[in-house]
Protein backbone atom coordinates (compact mmCIF):
# COMPACT_ATOMS: atom_id res chain seq x y z
CA UNK A 1 0.00 0.00 0.00
CA UNK A 2 1.39 3.29 -1.05
CA UNK A 3 1.95 5.75 1.90
CA UNK A 4 1.82 9.44 1.29
CA UNK A 5 2.24 12.57 3.11
CA UNK A 6 -1.52 12.97 3.24
CA UNK A 7 -2.19 9.81 4.61
CA UNK A 8 0.40 10.49 7.53
CA UNK A 9 -0.99 13.47 8.05
CA UNK A 10 -4.52 12.37 8.47
CA UNK A 11 -3.64 9.59 10.55
CA UNK A 12 -2.01 11.77 12.95
CA UNK A 13 -4.53 14.25 13.21
CA UNK A 14 -6.89 11.64 13.94
CA UNK A 15 -4.62 9.90 16.46
CA UNK A 16 -4.05 13.76 17.96
CA UNK A 17 -8.10 14.32 18.24
CA UNK A 18 -8.71 11.23 19.79
CA UNK A 19 -6.13 11.76 22.42
CA UNK A 20 -7.36 15.38 23.18
CA UNK A 21 -10.65 14.17 23.91
CA UNK A 22 -9.59 11.19 26.02
CA UNK A 23 -7.93 14.41 28.18
CA UNK A 24 -11.03 16.69 28.00
CA UNK A 25 -12.73 13.35 29.62
CA UNK A 26 -10.67 13.36 32.27
CA UNK A 27 -10.80 17.17 32.66
CA UNK A 28 -14.40 17.50 32.33
CA UNK A 29 -13.92 14.73 35.27
CA UNK A 30 -11.72 16.34 37.15
CA UNK A 31 -13.99 19.35 37.40
CA UNK A 32 -17.37 18.14 37.81
CA UNK A 33 -15.66 15.30 40.45
CA UNK A 34 -18.72 12.95 38.93
CA UNK A 35 -17.62 9.98 36.52
CA UNK A 36 -20.15 10.48 34.23
CA UNK A 37 -21.66 13.98 32.55
CA UNK A 38 -23.94 12.50 29.61
CA UNK A 39 -25.93 8.98 29.16
CA UNK A 40 -23.25 8.05 26.05
CA UNK A 41 -20.28 8.62 28.48
CA UNK A 42 -21.50 5.17 29.83
CA UNK A 43 -24.97 4.19 29.37
CA UNK A 44 -25.09 1.28 31.52
CA UNK A 45 -23.67 3.08 34.63
CA UNK A 46 -26.22 6.28 33.75
CA UNK A 47 -29.04 4.17 33.96
CA UNK A 48 -27.65 2.30 37.53
CA UNK A 49 -26.68 6.24 39.08
CA UNK A 50 -30.67 7.11 37.90
CA UNK A 51 -31.99 4.56 39.46
CA UNK A 52 -30.11 4.95 42.54
CA UNK A 53 -30.52 8.33 42.70
CA UNK A 54 -34.28 7.74 42.30
CA UNK A 55 -34.32 5.31 45.27
CA UNK A 56 -32.61 7.96 47.40
CA UNK A 57 -34.83 10.97 46.86
CA UNK A 58 -38.22 8.46 47.81
CA UNK A 59 -36.43 6.86 50.47
CA UNK A 60 -36.29 10.43 52.03
CA UNK A 61 -39.57 11.20 50.76
CA UNK A 62 -40.36 8.44 53.26
CA UNK A 63 -37.94 9.95 56.08
CA UNK A 64 -40.53 12.82 55.86
CA UNK A 65 -43.78 10.71 56.22
CA UNK A 66 -42.09 8.79 58.98
CA UNK A 67 -40.90 11.70 60.73
CA UNK A 68 -44.51 13.77 60.12
CA UNK A 69 -46.47 10.55 61.50
CA UNK A 70 -44.53 10.33 64.87
CA UNK A 71 -45.07 13.97 65.17
CA UNK A 72 -48.45 13.57 65.14
CA UNK A 73 -48.78 9.87 67.05
CA UNK A 74 -46.62 11.74 69.27
CA UNK A 75 -48.82 14.85 70.01
CA UNK A 76 -51.94 12.24 69.84
CA UNK A 77 -50.68 10.26 72.60
CA UNK A 78 -49.96 13.47 75.32
CA UNK A 79 -53.64 14.39 74.30
CA UNK A 80 -54.90 11.00 75.02
CA UNK A 81 -52.56 11.39 78.23
CA UNK A 82 -54.70 14.12 78.82
CA UNK A 83 -58.13 12.57 78.03
CA UNK A 84 -57.31 9.50 80.74
CA UNK A 85 -56.45 12.13 83.45
CA UNK A 86 -59.89 13.94 82.76
CA UNK A 87 -61.52 11.14 83.43
CA UNK A 88 -60.14 10.25 85.99
CA UNK A 89 -61.01 13.47 87.75
CA UNK A 90 -64.44 12.86 86.43
CA UNK A 91 -64.60 9.45 88.21
CA UNK A 92 -63.16 10.90 91.47
CA UNK A 93 -66.26 13.39 91.19
CA UNK A 94 -68.60 10.62 90.76
CA UNK A 95 -67.22 9.11 93.84
CA UNK A 96 -67.18 11.92 95.82
CA UNK A 97 -70.97 12.76 94.51
CA UNK A 98 -72.72 9.27 95.27
CA UNK A 99 -71.60 10.24 98.97
CA UNK A 100 -75.29 10.74 100.72
CA UNK A 101 -73.67 13.66 103.21
CA UNK A 102 -73.14 16.45 100.46
CA UNK A 103 -75.05 19.80 100.18
CA UNK A 104 -76.67 21.02 97.73
CA UNK A 105 -73.74 23.59 97.54
CA UNK A 106 -71.67 20.63 96.90
CA UNK A 107 -73.14 18.95 94.63
CA UNK A 108 -73.75 22.04 92.72
CA UNK A 109 -69.99 22.79 92.67
CA UNK A 110 -68.97 19.14 91.46
CA UNK A 111 -71.95 19.71 88.31
CA UNK A 112 -69.95 22.71 87.55
CA UNK A 113 -66.58 20.32 87.44
CA UNK A 114 -68.07 18.21 85.36
CA UNK A 115 -69.87 20.76 82.98
CA UNK A 116 -66.31 21.92 82.76
CA UNK A 117 -64.40 19.00 82.10
CA UNK A 118 -66.44 18.05 79.09
CA UNK A 119 -65.32 21.80 78.03
CA UNK A 120 -61.35 20.45 78.68
CA UNK A 121 -62.31 16.90 76.63
CA UNK A 122 -63.66 18.78 73.87
CA UNK A 123 -60.20 21.20 73.81
CA UNK A 124 -57.99 18.35 74.17
CA UNK A 125 -59.59 16.15 71.55
CA UNK A 126 -59.71 19.41 69.02
CA UNK A 127 -55.85 19.37 69.60
CA UNK A 128 -54.15 19.96 66.21
CA UNK A 129 -50.70 18.75 64.89
CA UNK A 130 -48.85 21.27 62.12
CA UNK A 131 -52.35 22.87 61.70
CA UNK A 132 -54.17 19.73 61.37
CA UNK A 133 -56.55 18.48 63.76
CA UNK A 134 -55.68 14.47 64.74
CA UNK A 135 -58.61 13.13 66.00
CA UNK A 136 -61.54 14.31 63.08
CA UNK A 137 -60.77 10.95 60.90
CA UNK A 138 -59.42 12.35 57.09
CA UNK A 139 -61.14 15.47 58.06
CA UNK A 140 -58.13 17.63 59.08
CA UNK A 141 -59.16 20.96 58.76
CA UNK A 142 -62.02 21.69 61.13
CA UNK A 143 -62.38 20.98 64.57
CA UNK A 144 -63.82 17.73 65.00
CA UNK A 145 -65.41 18.27 68.07
CA UNK A 146 -68.08 20.69 69.67
CA UNK A 147 -70.69 20.91 72.74
CA UNK A 148 -74.22 20.18 71.42
CA UNK A 149 -77.31 20.74 73.35
CA UNK A 150 -74.74 20.64 76.40
CA UNK A 151 -73.26 17.48 75.46
CA UNK A 152 -69.61 16.44 73.51
CA UNK A 153 -70.68 15.51 70.20
CA UNK A 154 -68.01 13.75 67.31
CA UNK A 155 -69.31 17.07 64.50
CA UNK A 156 -66.83 15.14 62.44
CA UNK A 157 -68.53 12.00 61.56
CA UNK A 158 -65.66 10.80 60.05
CA UNK A 159 -65.08 7.30 61.38
CA UNK A 160 -62.18 6.28 58.98
CA UNK A 161 -58.09 6.47 60.09
CA UNK A 162 -55.06 8.22 58.13
CA UNK A 163 -52.90 5.71 55.74
CA UNK A 164 -49.06 6.87 55.44
CA UNK A 165 -46.34 4.97 53.29
CA UNK A 166 -43.32 4.69 54.93
CA UNK A 167 -41.81 2.14 52.52
CA UNK A 168 -42.40 0.94 49.05
CA UNK A 169 -45.37 -1.21 49.92
CA UNK A 170 -45.67 -0.41 53.48
CA UNK A 171 -48.23 1.55 54.97
CA UNK A 172 -49.29 2.59 58.44
CA UNK A 173 -53.02 3.01 59.49
CA UNK A 174 -52.62 6.33 62.43
CA UNK A 175 -56.01 5.74 64.22
CA UNK A 176 -57.40 9.25 63.77
CA UNK A 177 -61.31 8.08 64.14
CA UNK A 178 -62.03 11.05 67.58
CA UNK A 179 -65.47 8.42 67.40
CA UNK A 180 -63.44 5.50 68.56
CA UNK A 181 -62.09 7.87 71.51
CA UNK A 182 -65.81 9.24 72.73
CA UNK A 183 -68.07 5.76 72.34
CA UNK A 184 -67.33 2.19 73.50
CA UNK A 185 -69.21 -0.98 72.48
CA UNK A 186 -68.66 -2.15 76.02
CA UNK A 187 -71.46 0.15 77.43
CA UNK A 188 -75.50 -0.32 75.87
CA UNK A 189 -77.17 2.37 75.25
CA UNK A 190 -76.56 6.14 75.37
CA UNK A 191 -74.22 6.20 77.73
CA UNK A 192 -71.82 4.26 75.17
CA UNK A 193 -71.21 8.23 73.92
CA UNK A 194 -69.32 9.68 76.58
CA UNK A 195 -71.17 13.28 76.01
CA UNK A 196 -74.29 11.51 76.71
CA UNK A 197 -72.44 9.78 79.93
CA UNK A 198 -71.47 13.39 81.09
CA UNK A 199 -74.89 15.13 80.62
CA UNK A 200 -76.29 12.09 82.66
CA UNK A 201 -73.50 12.41 85.67
CA UNK A 202 -74.33 16.52 85.79
CA UNK A 203 -78.15 15.59 85.75
CA UNK A 204 -77.56 12.46 88.93
CA UNK A 205 -75.33 15.49 90.47
CA UNK A 206 -77.81 18.29 90.35
CA UNK A 207 -80.72 15.78 91.68
CA UNK A 208 -78.15 14.17 94.28
CA UNK A 209 -79.23 10.58 92.59
CA UNK A 210 -76.70 9.16 94.67
CA UNK A 211 -77.70 5.46 93.33
CA UNK A 212 -76.98 6.26 89.62
CA UNK A 213 -73.58 7.62 90.59
CA UNK A 214 -72.32 4.96 92.34
CA UNK A 215 -73.76 2.11 90.50
CA UNK A 216 -74.04 2.64 86.87
CA UNK A 217 -72.54 6.51 85.58
CA UNK A 218 -69.39 4.59 87.69
CA UNK A 219 -69.74 1.60 86.18
CA UNK A 220 -69.73 3.35 82.67
CA UNK A 221 -66.97 6.02 83.53
CA UNK A 222 -64.84 3.06 84.01
CA UNK A 223 -65.45 1.81 80.98
CA UNK A 224 -64.57 4.49 79.20
CA UNK A 225 -61.53 4.72 80.98
CA UNK A 226 -60.45 1.19 79.66
CA UNK A 227 -61.52 2.60 75.92
CA UNK A 228 -59.34 5.70 76.39
CA UNK A 229 -56.66 3.29 77.48
CA UNK A 230 -56.55 0.64 74.24
CA UNK A 231 -56.92 3.67 72.16
CA UNK A 232 -54.05 4.97 73.52
CA UNK A 233 -52.27 1.58 73.20
CA UNK A 234 -52.83 1.53 69.44
CA UNK A 235 -51.56 4.36 69.43
CA UNK A 236 -48.28 3.50 71.28
CA UNK A 237 -47.94 0.69 69.10
CA UNK A 238 -48.02 2.65 65.86
CA UNK A 239 -45.38 5.13 67.30
CA UNK A 240 -43.50 2.18 67.90
CA UNK A 241 -43.28 0.76 64.57
CA UNK A 242 -42.61 4.43 63.10
CA UNK A 243 -39.95 4.43 65.31
CA UNK A 244 -38.56 1.29 63.87
CA UNK A 245 -38.88 2.35 60.25
CA UNK A 246 -37.02 5.39 60.98
CA UNK A 247 -34.28 3.43 61.98
CA UNK A 248 -34.33 1.25 58.73
CA UNK A 249 -34.86 4.01 56.82
CA UNK A 250 -32.07 6.05 57.89
CA UNK A 251 -29.50 2.93 57.67
CA UNK A 252 -31.06 1.94 53.73
CA UNK A 253 -30.58 5.83 53.20
CA UNK A 254 -26.91 5.35 54.04
CA UNK A 255 -26.51 2.35 52.44
CA UNK A 256 -27.75 3.40 48.99
CA UNK A 257 -25.97 6.76 49.53
CA UNK A 258 -22.82 5.29 49.52
CA UNK A 259 -23.46 2.67 46.26
CA UNK A 260 -24.56 6.31 44.79
CA UNK A 261 -21.35 7.83 45.39
CA UNK A 262 -19.14 4.70 44.76
CA UNK A 263 -21.00 4.71 40.89
CA UNK A 264 -21.44 8.20 40.40
CA UNK A 265 -18.27 9.95 42.34
CA UNK A 266 -14.46 10.10 40.77
CA UNK A 267 -11.11 8.47 42.86
CA UNK A 268 -9.87 11.80 42.50
CA UNK A 269 -6.17 10.44 43.05
CA UNK A 270 -6.61 7.99 40.21
CA UNK A 271 -8.14 10.92 37.57
CA UNK A 272 -4.74 13.36 38.46
CA UNK A 273 -2.83 10.00 37.55
CA UNK A 274 -5.12 9.18 34.40
CA UNK A 275 -5.25 12.90 33.56
CA UNK A 276 -1.41 13.71 33.63
CA UNK A 277 -0.26 10.15 31.56
CA UNK A 278 -3.19 11.19 28.93
CA UNK A 279 -1.28 14.83 29.44
CA UNK A 280 2.19 13.24 28.47
CA UNK A 281 0.42 11.22 26.02
CA UNK A 282 -1.05 14.33 24.05
CA UNK A 283 2.35 16.98 24.17
CA UNK A 284 4.05 13.67 22.34
CA UNK A 285 2.01 13.60 19.96
CA UNK A 286 2.36 17.24 19.15
CA UNK A 287 6.08 17.00 19.17
CA UNK A 288 5.56 13.59 16.70
CA UNK A 289 3.59 15.94 14.37
CA UNK A 290 7.04 18.21 13.94
CA UNK A 291 8.28 15.24 12.83
CA UNK A 292 5.72 14.59 9.70
CA UNK A 293 4.53 17.45 7.89
CA UNK A 294 4.64 17.69 4.43
CA UNK A 295 8.14 18.54 3.45
CA UNK A 296 8.50 21.89 1.31
CA UNK A 297 10.16 22.87 -1.52
CA UNK A 298 12.97 24.99 0.48
CA UNK A 299 13.51 21.88 2.89
CA UNK A 300 14.63 19.69 -0.57
CA UNK A 301 16.90 23.42 -1.63
CA UNK A 302 18.82 23.07 1.72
Amino acid sequence: MRITNNTLTGNYLRNLNRNLKAMQKYQNQLSSGKEVSRPSDNPMLVARIMQLDSNVRMNEQYEKNISDALGWTDTADGALNVVTSTLQRARELIIYGANGTLSETDRSALKDEVDTLQGQLMQVLNTNYDGRYIFGGQKTTEPPFAIVDEKLTYVSKDNSNIEREISRGVNITIPTNGNGITVTNEIIGENADIGFLFKEISKALDSGNTEDLSGKLLGDIDKHLDNTIRFRSKMGAVYNRLESAKERNAAENLSMTELLSKSEDIDLAEKMMEFSTMRTVYQASLQTGAQILQPSLLDYIR
